[in-house]
């Protein structure tokens, strides 16, 4: 079974990783993101 509304799942190459992982990266990006504010917020009493 396919499903042919997602022509973008199909095929190869950096545009369909990225387009199929965009969840993954935006998550470790604002988890970097994040991480980042706390410590420059709080890196002396860290």
């Amino acid at each position: 079974m396919t499903d042919d509304g997602d022509e973008w799942t199909e095929g190869g190459g950096l545009a369909h990783a990225i387009r199929a992982r965009s969840g993954v990266i935006l998550g470790v990006v604002g988890l970097a993101a994040w991480i980042a504010l706390v410590w420059f917020m709080f890196g002396d009493v860290l």
